[in-house]
């Protein structure tokens, strides 16, 4: 019975009524194979949520089976109450990261199961929300209160969908506002640091303030800012129109990226030079479809038959008290063999040759933008080759047996291959913008405040010198600061 098997469960809530014993298979520790088995297994080790998750599919199939609707409810039960369970012990033992997942998968099936609770789980679950809210206090909420917004917002980031969850609503409004709140007076202490000629610390001020919906002075023009590239292009094989939007493309993700800079006077000529090129194959070739053919033969076949043979016997009979004798006409049945012939069928391998055009295209792409952004800073250079090869028969045989069907080649859509490898370029073209503004500014073995902020202007997490040099002024949220540059 599994009652026996799930002795060994404790739960802070009551018991619920035991799985039903005519819901066992027979083998059941040896493993059933049927869904049931596999089910009543789950449960046997103590893996109630995947028990019940296949004990859905088995009241899916039989809906009106109130064995099974029993069952899966005490399952589902029993999943939520041990999801709980290993909560709060996570939580006794200090796992405040283990107790937080075991109650985000808790409101994940209460919510999937459409699950009412009971008193005792309530309770348990009011419990384990305080626990909650005490670690979050201790994770984001005093963090805030430091000064360190962002590390707090990143640690409030990773407990989103725990906190969506509408009970987590109160927990959620409380650790929001003290982020907020935190923001806004790390902005105003930021504010007081502002000095004049700092553009890139005055930038990186700026958009803190902003990521906190406060207001702060307005950058000035940092000194490496470039507008927008001046192109000179020389691709084979594409139109005027694919260059403008190729240069275009590009442009915009120049405009994205931290190179750039609207008020900017200067521009950097950059030269974008390649080929697109088509190669068309056209040959007659001699295919071969294998097939089988059923050919017929004559065979001979040993059989029984049977005839039925008259033969006379003598048979005595009484007439008027005097014997008498008379021959009587009999038959009987006579098995003999006998050779027939017979026509049977054996398979032979044939083929079928036909005629067919051999069709095929090859695109090849190849395109380079370079160019120097800032002098005493190795040039940029932004390579990239693609190839496209495709090929297919042309014919109009048909010969059922062998499988052959007339057959046309599709060529694949040149312009749209080439807009993908387009986009693609512009995507390995900002990329590369993005780690040539690293490898000018983020190299250095010891950084000032203003060189650390122009670091991080390249939106991805700073080296350890560069966050050393912003530790004074941002502590823990040196680490985060390059959050602010996402540029997309």
């Amino acid at each position: 019975m599994i009652a026996s098997l799930l002795a060994s469960f404790r739960s802070g809530a009551r018991r619920r009524p035991l799985l039903a014993p005519a819901l066992l298979c027979a083998g059941l520790l040896s493993a059933c194979s049927t869904l049931r088995g596999k089910a009543n297994d789950l449960a046997e080790k103590g893996r109630f949520v995947e028990a019940a998750e296949v004990y859905v599919k088995l009241v899916q199939d039989e809906p009106n089976n109130p064995e099974y609707r029993a069952s899966l409810a005490d399952l589902r039960w029993r999943g939520l109450s041990q999801l709980l369970t290993q909560a709060r012990q996570a939580r006794v033992e200090g796992r405040d990261e283990d107790a937080e997942r075991d109650l985000e998968q808790f409101f994940s099936y209460k919510v999937k199961w459409s699950s009412k609770l009971d008193g005792g789980m309530e309770s348990s679950l009011l419990e384990e929300m305080a626990g909650t809210h005490q670690h979050l206090r201790q994770l984001i909420i005093e963090p805030a209160r430091q000064g360190h917004a962002l590390t707090a917002e990143s640690h409030l980031a990773r407990k989103r969908a725990l906190l969506a969850n509408p009970e987590m609503a109160p927990i959620r409004r409380d650790v929001e506002e003290a982020v907020a709140q935190g923001g806004v007076e790390t902005c105003a202490k930021l504010k007081q640091s502002l000095s004049g000629g700092a553009q890139h610390w005055a930038e990186l001020v700026a958009r803190y303030c902003g990521h906190y919906q406060q207001p702060a002075p307005r950058a000035d023009m940092f000194p490496e800012a470039l507008g927008v590239p001046t192109w000179q292009v020389s691709v084979e094989g594409i139109s005027d129109d694919v260059v403008r939007y190729l240069t275009t493309r590009l442009s915009g993700a120049f405009e994205a990226s931290p190179w750039y800079s609207e008020a900017s006077p200067r521009h950097a000529p950059l030269t974008i030079a390649g080929s697109l090129s088509e190669r068309r194959i056209s040959e007659p070739v001699t295919l071969t479809a294998p097939w089988t053919e059923q050919v017929p033969y004559t065979d001979h076949e040993d059989r029984t038959a049977t005839a039925e043979v008259p033969y006379t016997v003598e048979e005595s009979y009484e007439e008027q008290g005097v014997m008498k004798k008379r021959l009587v006409r009999q038959t009987k049945t006579v098995e003999y063999k006998t050779t027939v012939e017979v026509t049977r069928y054996r398979d032979v391998s044939r083929s079928f040759d036909y005629h067919a055009q051999l069709r095929g295209v090859e695109y090849h792409f190849a395109v380079v933008a370079q160019g120097l952004l800032q002098e005493r800073h190795a040039p940029l250079a932004v390579k990239a080759e693609r190839s496209l090869a495709a090929s297919g028969y042309e014919h109009d045989i048909t010969f059922e047996p062998g499988g052959v069907r007339p057959q046309r080649f599709e060529r694949p859509d040149k312009e749209g291959w080439l807009d993908g490898q387009l986009r693609g370029y512009e995507q390995t073209f900002f990329a590369s913008l993005i780690e040539r503004w690293r490898d000018a500014y983020c190299k250095a073995p010891t950084f000032a405040v203003e060189e650390a902020a122009r670091c991080a202007r390249g939106g991805v997490e700073l080296p350890g010198p560069a966050k050393l040099a912003l530790m004074d002024a941002l502590g823990d949220d040196a680490a985060q600061v390059h959050r602010l540059f996402v540029w997309n």
